[in-house]
C-alpha cells in the first residue's frame, strides 16, 4: 500500500485550520436546498427508493442516504465517483470517457458493463433511467441540480425486479423558496474543461419549479476524447390539495459528439496513457446522442395510514455510435407506468405495513448496423470531434432489426412490527420479460425473428431488532435475477441477426447481515455489513480474437461466488467538521466456469474455478475531511487506495501465451483530492468561489478496465494531476 507522504498531511492541517481553531457551523450564502429526503420522522432518516417512504432504521439490508453537500460542494459536477467513494460495497470507475460514462458496480454486479450501468436500477426524480431490458444511460443525469442519493446496497428484485445489484435514487433539488432565485455557475479546468450552469428556481404559492440547463465541453484527457453535452432538467412541484400532489419531470440531452479514444495494453497505457490507437482513431469512434425523458408522478398522503403514488413516463432517444468494425445506429423509444400503495394498521405494540404495485414497461428499438469504413487518412487527427462523427463512412449494411421489450412485474412486501424493537419483512415479486426481433435484413438469406420470454420469482425475508431508535441489527435472505439487454442479446458472434438464445438470465442468492447506528448525539454514526452471493449464469463480457473489430459479446458463466465485508465510520466532533472513513473487502471469484480453448489446433475445455473476477479490487479504502467555517471558507480531503485486480477471466496470459503476468493486473493506486472554498453575500448576492485538485500526487494510473478485451488492451488510463475553479452565484438572496 502507497503511503501520505508527510507533505500532505501537513497541507492537509493547514487547510482545516480554520475549522479547528474556531468552532465551525454550517453556513454558506449561497443557497444550496437539501432534498425533502431528509425529513426526519421520531428522529430517523427518511428514503423513498424502497418504494415507499420508510426510515432507513427500519429496513432489513443497507441503505445510505447521500446530500447535496456530499454531491456537490466545489465539484465539477461531471462523474458520480465523487458522491459515492464514500459509501463502502459501490465502486464507480471514472473512466476519463464521457462516450462511455462511469461503471458503475455494487457488490460486483454491474462490474461487466462495457457502457452505461447494468444490474442497478438507476431513478431520477421518480422516473426510471433503466430501460426494460436492465441497461441504464446516465447520459440525461445532470448533477448540476442533484439534491439527494438514496443508495440501497444488494439485490433490488423483489420490488424492482430487473436489478440484482441494488437501487440508485437521485433526487433533484427543491426549488428556492422565493418566487425567483437566478444561480449561474461556471467552471474551467485543466483538458479544455470549460462547463456553463444557468439555475432558475422558485415558489408561488402551491407550485414550485427548478429549471437547470448547462453545457460541459472538454478536449479530453487522452487523445481522441473531446466531447460536449448539452443538458436541461426541469422540475415542477404542484399541490393540487392538502393531500394530492402532482410533480412533473423532463430531462433532455443534446451531446453532438463524445468521441472514444478506447482502451490500451500496459505497456501503452503505462509509457502513452494519453496516446489512442491510430485503428480507433481511423475508425472514428465516439457517439452521437439525443434524448428527451419526461413524467407526471400523482402522489397522495392520507396523513394517517396510506399513501400512493402513480407515474407516467416516456422516454426517446437516437444514437448514432461508430465502434471499431461498424456503425450502430440506433432509435429507441420507452415508457411505462409505475404505481405503489402503502398502507400501515395497527397500534404501537402490533403495527404491520404492506407496500404494494407494479410496473408496466416497454421497450422499442429499431437497430441498423453498418460495416465502417473510418474517415478519409488525410483527416485523422486533424479534426474536430464533431466533424470526425459527420465524416464516418457507411460501407454494407450488416443489420436491420426492430427490437421490442415489454416487461410487467407486479410486487407487494410486509413488514410487521410485534413490538418497538422488532420487525420481520418479507417481499415478492413476479416479472414477466417478452424479448422480440423482427429481423428485416433478410439479404443473407435467413429470417432470424423470434421472442425470448424471461419469467422470474424473486422473494426476500428479512428481520431488524432495534435496541434504539437510531441503531438497527438487520439480517435478510433473497433473491434477484438479471437479464441480458438488447445489446447484449443482439450482438452474436456469427454475425446473424435477430437474438442469441443460448444467452441465459444471471440468478442469485443472497445472505446478508449488518448493523447501523447513530450516537453521541448524532456526531457519530457506523455500519457495517457482511454477504454471500450465489450467482449462477454470470453474464460475462468477451472479445473475438479480430483486430479489425471491438465488438463485445457475452456468455454465461456456471457458478460464482461473491463475499464482502462492508465498514464505514464518521464522526462530527465540532458542527462543520467531519471525518469519515469506509473500507470495502471483496472476494470474488468463479466457482464453475469452464471456456473453450484452443490448443494443438483442438478445442478443449479449460475450468477456471476459483480464479477472481476481473475489473474486482479486493480492497478499497476511503478517507475523508471535511469542514464548513462560520467566516464561508470550507473545504475537504478525501483520500482513495484500491487495490491491484485482473483483467481477465483467466487471471493472466492464455495457455500459450508468453506475455508477462503484469500485463494482465491492473495496479493498486492511491488518489488523493482536495477542495478548498469561499462564500459569502454582499447585499442580496450570494457568491462562491472553488477550486480543486484531484489526484494530487500525479499518480500513474488506470481507473478502470475493459474486461476479456482483445490484443490483452484492458486499461482506460485515467487522468494525471487536475487542477479546475469554479464560481456560483445566487440572484438574488432572501
Amino acid at each position: 500500500m502507497n503511503y501520505l507522504p508527510a507533505s500532505f498531511v501537513l497541507t492537509t492541517l493547514l487547510l482545516l485550520f480554520p475549522c479547528l481553531s474556531v468552532t465551525a457551523q454550517d453556513t454558506t450564502a449561497v443557497d444550496r436546498q437539501t432534498d425533502i429526503a431528509y425529513m426526519v420522522e421520531g428522529d430517523s432518516v427518511i428514503v423513498t427508493a424502497a418504494r415507499g417512504e420508510a426510515s432507513v432504521y427500519r429496513l432489513p439490508f443497507a441503505a445510505n442516504l447521500i446530500d447535496l453537500r456530499e454531491i456537490r460542494t466545489a465539484e465539477q459536477d461531471i462523474s458520480l465517483e465523487k458522491a459515492l467513494r464514500g459509501t463502502p460495497g459501490i465502486l464507480v470507475n471514472n473512466r476519463f470517457n464521457l462516450s462511455q460514462g462511469d461503471r458503475i458496480s455494487i457488490r460486483g454486479m454491474g462490474s461487466r458493463a462495457s457502457f452505461g450501468v447494468r444490474g442497478i436500477k438507476l431513478i431520477l426524480d421518480g422516473i426510471p433511467l433503466t430501460m426494460p431490458d436492465g441497461q441504464s444511460q446516465l447520459n440525461n443525469l445532470d448533477l448540476g441540480s442533484a439534491g439527494s442519493i438514496e443508495v440501497l446496497r444488494g439485490p433490488g428484485s423483489s420490488l424492482y425486479g430487473n436489478a440484482s445489484g441494488g437501487v440508485i435514487n437521485i433526487k433533484s433539488e427543491h426549488a428556492a423558496s422565493p418566487p425567483f432565485v437566478f444561480s449561474p455557475q461556471f467552471i474551467v479546468g485543466d483538458d479544455g474543461l470549460r462547463k456553463i450552469q444557468g439555475k432558475v428556481s422558485g415558489t408561488a404559492g402551491a407550485n414550485q419549479y427548478l429549471l437547470n440547463v448547462s453545457r460541459t465541453t472538454s478536449d479530453g484527457y487522452r487523445d481522441h476524447s473531446e466531447a460536449q453535452i448539452t443538458a436541461l432538467n426541469a422540475v415542477g412541484r404542484h399541490h393540487l390539495s392538502e393531500r394530492f400532489l402532482l410533480k412533473s419531470v423532463f430531462n433532455y440531452v443534446d451531446a453532438p459528439y463524445l468521441i472514444n479514444p478506447s482502451s490500451l495494453d500496459k505497456m501503452t497505457a503505462e509509457s502513452g496513457p494519453r496516446s489512442a490507437r491510430f485503428f480507433v482513431q481511423q475508425q472514428g469512434a465516439g457517439k452521437q446522442v439525443r434524448q428527451g425523458q419526461g413524467g407526471l408522478t400523482l402522489s397522495y398522503d392520507s396523513g394517517k395510514n396510506t399513501a400512493f403514488d402513480a407515474t407516467v413516463y416516456a422516454l426517446g432517444r437516437s444514437l448514432f455510435n461508430p465502434i471499431p468494425g461498424r456503425i450502430i445506429d440506433l432509435d429507441r423509444g420507452s415508457g411505462g407506468i409505475r404505481f405503489n400503495v402503502t398502507h400501515e394498521m395497527g397500534k404501537e405494540a402490533g403495527t404491520l405495513r404492506l407496500d404494494a404495485g407494479a410496473d408496466l414497461e416497454m421497450q422499442r428499438d429499431i437497430r441498423q448496423e453498418f460495416e465502417n469504413e473510418g474517415i478519409p487518412a488525410d483527416q485523422i487527427g486533424s479534426i474536430s470531434g464533431k466533424e470526425i462523427l459527420n465524416n464516418v463512412r457507411f460501407g454494407d449494411q450488416l443489420l436491420d432489426q426492430k427490437e421490442n421489450v415489454d416487461a410487467f412485474g407486479p410486487f407487494a412486501q410486509i413488514m410487521f412490527s410485534p413490538n418497538r424493537k422488532w420487525i420481520l419483512s418479507g417481499g415478492l415479486r413476479y416479472d414477466n420479460l417478452r424479448f422480440e426481433v423482427d429481423d428485416r435484413f433478410l439479404n443473407d438469406g435467413v429470417d432470424n425473428s423470434g421472442n425470448i420470454r424471461m419469467t422470474q420469482f424473486s422473494p426476500m425475508a428479512g428481520i431488524v431488532y432495534r435496541p434504539a431508535d437510531l441503531t438497527k441489527i438487520y439480517a435478510n435472505i433473497s433473491t434477484a435475477f438479471q437479464t441480458p439487454t438488447t445489446s447484449e442479446l443482439s450482438n452474436r458472434q456469427d454475425g446473424l441477426g435477430g437474438f442469441n438464445e443460448d444467452l441465459l438470465p444471471e440468478k442469485m442468492m443472497s445472505y446478508e447481515a449488518g448493523l447501523n447506528s447513530i450516537a453521541l448525539q448524532n456526531r457519530l454514526q457506523y455500519e457495517a455489513a457482511i454477504y454471500l452471493l450465489n450467482i449462477t449464469d454470470m453474464l460475462i463480457p468477451f472479445q473475438n480474437d479480430d483486430p479489425a473489430s471491438e465488438e463485445i459479446y457475452f456468455r454465461n458463466a456456471g457458478e460464482t461466488q461473491n463475499k464482502g465485508i462492508e465498514l464505514k465510520i464518521s464522526y462530527k466532533p465540532a458542527p462543520g467538521l467531519q471525518a469519515t472513513a469506509a473500507y470495502t473487502f471483496m472476494d470474488f471469484t468463479f466457482k464453475d466456469y469452464a471456456v473453450e480453448i484452443e490448443k494443438d489446433g483442438d478445442i478443449e475445455l479449460q475450468q477456471l474455478a476459483g480464479n477472481r473476477l476481473p475489473g474486482i479490487p479486493k480492497h478499497q479504502v476511503f478517507a475523508g475531511v471535511s469542514c464548513q467555517h462560520r467566516s464561508g471558507f470550507f473545504g475537504n480531503v478525501n483520500v482513495q487506495w484500491t487495490d491491484q485486480y485482473w483483467g481477465n477471466d483467466f487471471n493472466g496470459p492464455r495457455p500459450g501465451s508468453s506475455k508477462p503476468l503484469s500485463d494482465f493486473i491492473n495496479d493498486q493506486y492511491l488518489i488523493a483530492d482536495i477542495r478548498l472554498g469561499f462564500s459569502s453575500q454582499i447585499q442580496r448576492i450570494g457568491f462562491e468561489v472553488f477550486g480543486g485538485v484531484n489526484n494530487f500526487f500525479d499518480q500513474r494510473h488506470n481507473r478502470s478496465i475493459v474486461p476479456n478485451a482483445f490484443g490483452d488492451r484492458f486499461f482506460e488510463p485515467a487522468a494525471g494531476r487536475q487542477w479546475f475553479i469554479g464560481i456560483l452565484l445566487g440572484l438574488p438572496q432572501s
